[in-house]
C-alpha cells in the first residue's frame, strides 16, 4: 500500500490461539482448493492443477501483521470470512523490518512485531494461518510484505526455503515474494528480477505452486515482467491499484500488455480509496475496476480486513472493511459488524460472486433419483430431515460429521460429508461451525522447574498453592465457561501435569481465590501433557471439547550478575566473584576466552580476572551444561584491557566475533573503525559496534546512511565499561554511527561491502 504507516506495535505473537499444525489439518468445508487444486500457469492464465480450468479468485488481504493487523490473524476470522464474505483467498501481509512505502528505513516495525525480530513466532503464526486456510479450503498468499525485499535477500532465502519445504504438498499456498518494489530502495525491474531469480529456484526446489512477483513503483508495472521475464515456471506478475488514485483507463493497459505477451497477472492488493488509504471510496471507479477484473478473470484481494480505527495506530483507515474502533475477531463480533463505506462496496462485490463450491465438487454426479441439492446446517442442529429421498439407501463419506440414520442425517461435528445414494449419485452436506466456549486462561502454556509460567494471557508463577508439597499452576476459580456452561477438566498425562480442584491457601492466592476451591495444574514430571476441557452446549454456543498442551520443563540456570562487561587497566585485577566455579543453581561452569581455554591477554586468579600488559579485547564465555533439573546456559562478557582503540588483537577478536557469518551477506564485510572522545570510545569490529564509557548513564546510538537517512536509533542505560550492539541487516554502502552520552559523542564512518 502506498502510504507511510507510522504505527505502534504490541507483542501480540505470544497470544496467538493454538491450532493443530497445518500438515495435520483437513478441509471442513468445500472451497476452491478442492476444485482447482494447486495453482499453476498456462499462457496468460492461472489454472488449477486438478481441472486445468482458469481459476478466478476473489478475496481479502489482511492488514500488516503488526499490533493493528495481527488480531485478525486467526482461524475464526478466516472461517467467518470464507463463509460470510465468500472469499476464495486470504493474504498474509508479513511485515519484515520497515513500514516505509518509499523504501527507506526511517520507520522500523517494532522488533516483536517484525518477522526479522521474531522469526520463530512468525513461523508458528504462519502455520496457524495455513491450517486455517486448509480448514476453510481457500488459498493463502504468503506475502513478503516489504518495499525493499531485494535488499533482504539473505533473510528471504532462509524464509522461503523453510516455508516452501514445509508446505511443498499443500495446494492452498501461493508465494508472493515481493510486495511493492519502489525507487527509494533501488527497486527497479533489474533489481527485482535479480532477486526473483534468486528466490524462485529455492521455492522450486520444493514445489511448483504459483509464485507472484511484485513489480516496480508500488507494483504498478506488470509489463516489466512480460518484457523481461523471471527465469522460472508458474510465475504471475503483480499489479496493485487504489481506485481513487489509479484509474482503470490509465493502468489497465499495462495489464493488457502483460496478458497479450502471454503472462498472467494477479492483483494481490486493491482498494476503493486513495492509495494512502484515506478519503472516501470512489464507487464508480471501483466498479470499472471490478468489472474489468471479472472480464479478464484476474484473481484479486482487497485491502484490508481490519476495523476503521485501531487503538494501536489511532488512525482512520478508510480502506478498512469494518467500521468502528473495536477489534472484531470472534464469530459474534464479526456477525454483528458494521461496514465502512468501502467495506459495503467490497462485501457486495465478494458476496454476489460467491460460488457453490459444494455443488461443483459433485458436478456430474449429483443427478439421479437419489440426488439432492447441497445442504448447509449449523453445528448446533442435531439432524437434517427432508433431504433424503424415499426408496434410496445412502452412505456418508465422513460419519464423524454426518451419519445416515434411516430417513434422516444425524449431525455430529462441523465439516462436510459426501452423501452417496445407491444409484451412484452424490450430494454434499456441510455443517458450519457454531461459536465455541472459553475458559479464562485455558490455552497452551508451560511452567519450568524454577516456577516461571507462561501462556497466552501472560506470565505467572507456579507455587505450592494448596500446601501439599507440590508446585501448581493456578487456572481459574470459576467452574463455568465465560458463556455460562459448567465445565470439567481432565489431564491425559497426570504423571506429568495433573488437574485438580483444590483450596488455594497461601498469601499468593489473590482476590476471590484465597481459601476457595481453584482449578490447578499440579506439576509432577518434565514433559508435555494434554489437558481436555468439556462443557455442554448453551444457547448460541456449541459444546466444548478443547484440548491444550501444557508443558513442564527444566528450570533456567543463572550465572552471577557480577559476570558482566568490564574494563581493566593494564595489570589490574577485577573484583572477586566474577568467574565463579558454579552457577547460582550449583551447576559447574566452564569458561573460554575468544573461544579458547586460555588467553594470553588475561589470566584467571580464583574468581577474579587479571589483566595482562597489552591493550586488548577478549570475550569471555561461560557455559553450564544441562543437568537433571536445569537447562544449559551460555553467557558472554566483554573484557576490555587498557585502551580499546589500541587493542593489539583487533583482527583475531573480529574473526572470533564473525565466526559463522561468512555466508551471510547481511553481516560480513563490515570493516572495523575506531572513534574516541573524552570519556567515550567506540569501534566497529565485524558486525559489532563496541563502545566504552567511563560512567553509568543513558547512551544513545544512531546510524545514518550516505544520504543522511537514519537507519538505526536506540538508547538505553548502561554501566561504565564496554558494551556491544550488533549491526545486522545493513546493505552495502557508507554509514556513520554516532554514540552519545550526555555532552560526549563519538562518530565512526565506515563502509560495508
Amino acid at each position: 500500500m502506498k502510504m507511510k504507516k507510522i504505527l505502534l506495535s504490541l507483542a501480540m505473537l505470544a497470544a496467538v490461539p493454538a491450532f493443530a499444525g497445518a500438515l495435520d489439518c483437513t478441509p471442513k468445508r468445500v472451497g476452491p482448493v478442492s476444485i482447482y487444486g494447486a495453482l499453476h500457469t498456462s499462457g496468460n492464465k492461472i489454472v488449477g492443477e486438478k481441472n486445468n480450468e482458469q481459476a478466478m479468485l476473489r478475496g481479502m488481504s489482511l492488514f500488516w501483521s503488526d499490533g493493528t493487523g495481527q488480531p485478525y490473524y486467526n482461524k475464526t476470522v478466516v472461517a467467518w470470512a470464507a463463509e460470510n464474505l465468500k472469499i476464495d483467498v486470504i493474504r498474509f501481509a508479513l511485515g519484515i523490518q520497515y513500514y516505509d512505502s518509499e523504501g527507506t528505513t526511517t520507520n522500523p516495525i517494532a522488533t516483536e512485531s517484525s518477522y526479522k525480530g521474531s522469526p520463530d513466532s512468525y513461523l508458528s503464526l504462519i502455520d496457524n494461518m495455513v491450517a486455517a486456510a486448509i480448514e476453510s479450503d481457500i488459498y493463502i498468499i504468503i506475502d513478503w510484505h516489504s518495499h525493499r525485499a531485494h535488499t533482504e535477500t539473505s533473510l528471504a532465502k532462509t524464509f522461503f526455503e523453510t516455508v516452501s519445504k514445509k508446505y511443498k504438498d499443500v495446494p492452498n499456498v501461493i508465494y508472493e515474494i515481493y510486495n511493492e518494489p519502489v525507487d527509494g530502495s533501488g527497486g527497479n525491474w533489474s533489481a527485482v528480477k535479480g532477486y526473483a531469480n534468486t528466490i524462485c529456484p529455492i521455492i522450486r526446489n520444493s514445489t511448483q505452486n504459483l509464485i507472484i512477483v511484485g513489480t516496480p513503483s508500488w507494483s504498478q508495472n506488470p509489463q516489466n515482467g512480460a518484457s523481461d521475464p523471471v527465469n522460472s515456471t508458474n510465475i504471475a506478475y503483480v499489479l496493485h491499484f487504489y481506485a481513487a488514485t489509479h484509474s482503470k483507463g490509465s493502468f489497465s493497459g499495462r495489464i493488457d500488455q502483460t496478458l497479450n505477451a502471454g503472462y498472467p497477472v494477479f492483483i494481490s492488493e486493491w482498494g476503493t480509496t486513495a492509495a494512502s488509504g484515506n478519503g472516501s471510496p470512489n464507487a464508480s471507479a471501483t466498479s470499472e475496476w471490478t468489472s474489468y477484473m471479472d472480464q479478464k478473470q484476474i484473481p484479486n484481494c482487497n485491502w484490508s480486513l481490519r476495523q476503521l480505527t485501531s487503538a494501536i495506530d489511532k488512525k482512520s483507515e478508510q480502506s478498512a472493511m469494518f467500521d468502528g474502533n473495536e477489534v472484531l475477531n470472534n464469530f459474534n463480533a464479526l456477525s454483528g459488524a458494521s461496514y465502512t463505506a468501502s467495506g459495503k462496496i467490497v462485501k457486495e462485490y465478494l458476496t454476489k460472486n460467491g460460488r457453490n463450491w459444494a455443488d461443483s465438487l459433485v458436478k456430474g454426479k449429483n443427478t439421479g433419483n437419489c440426488a439432492f441439492k447441497s445442504v448447509t446446517v449449523k453445528q448446533s442442529e442435531s439432524q437434517v430431515t427432508n433431504a433424503l429421498k424415499s426408496g434410496c439407501t445412502y452412505t456418508s463419506s465422513n460419519e464423524a460429521v454426518v451419519s445416515v440414520s434411516g430417513s434422516t442425517l444425524d449431525v455430529h461435528d462441523y465439516g462436510y460429508a459426501i452423501i452417496k445414494g445407491d444409484d451412484g449419485s452424490e450430494s454434499v452436506v456441510t455443517v458450519t461451525q457454531v461459536a465455541g466456549q472459553s475458559i479464562p486462561g485455558f490455552s497452551d502454556g508451560s511452567c519450568n522447574y524454577t516456577g516461571d509460567c507462561k501462556n497466552a494471557k501472560g506470565s505467572s508463577q507456579a507455587k505450592d498453592f494448596d500446601q501439599d508439597g507440590k508446585k501448581e499452576y493456578v487456572l481459574t476459580v470459576s467452574n463455568t465457561t465465560v458463556e455460562g456452561s459448567k465445565f470439567t477438566l481432565k489431564s491425559l498425562n497426570p504423571d506429568i501435569v495433573n488437574v485438580k480442584n483444590a483450596v488455594c491457601k497461601i498469601a499468593a492466592c489473590s482476590g476471590t481465590m484465597r481459601d476457595n476451591n481453584v482449578w490447578m495444574f499440579e506439576l509432577n514430571s518434565f514433559g508435555d501433557a494434554k489437558i481436555v476441557a468439556t462443557a455442554d452446549a448453551v444457547p448460541g454456543y456449541r459444546a466444548m471439547h478443547d484440548t491444550i498442551t501444557f508443558s513442564y520443563t527444566k528450570g533456567k540456570n543463572r550465572i552471577t550478575p557480577d559476570f558482566k562487561d568490564v574494563t581493566l587497566a593494564l595489570g589490574e585485577t577485577s573484583k572477586e566473584g566474577v568467574l565463579l566455579d558454579t552457577t547460582m543453581k550449583g551447576s559447574k561452569i566452564t569458561y573460554t576466552f575468544d573461544g579458547e581455554p586460555t588467553s594470553k591477554y588475561l589470566t584467571r586468579n580464583g574468581t577474579s580476572i587479571v589483566a595482562g600488559d597489552q591493550n586488548a579485547i577478549v570475550t569471555v564465555t561461560a557455559t553450564a551444561e544441562e543437568t537433571e533439573l536445569y537447562k544449559k546456559i551460555e553467557a558472554s562478557m566483554t573484557v576490555t584491557i587498557g585502551d580499546a582503540a589500541s587493542a593489539v588483537n583487533l583482527a583475531e577478536h573480529m574473526a572470533f566475533l564473525n565466526q559463522g557469518n561468512e555466508g551471510d551477506t547481511d553481516d560480513d564485510a563490515i570493516h572495523y573503525s575506531i572513534a574516541r572522545s573524552s570519556g567515550l570510545s567506540a569501534q566497529i569490529i565485524g558486525s559489532t559496534l563496541s563502545f566504552s564509557t567511563e560512567r553509568s548513564g543513558m547512551v544513545k546510538l544512531e546510524v545514518y546512511d550516505a544520504l543522511g537517512n537514519r537507519v538505526l536509533s536506540q538508547s538505553g542505560r548502561y554501566g561504565s565499561g564496554t558494551h556491544s550492539v550488533q549491526l545486522r541487516g545493513l546493505t552495502s554502502g557508507s554509514y556513520v554511527a554516532v554514540v552519545r552520552q550526555g555532552s560526549q559523542s563519538a562518530s565512526i564512518r565506515w563502509n560495508k561491502q
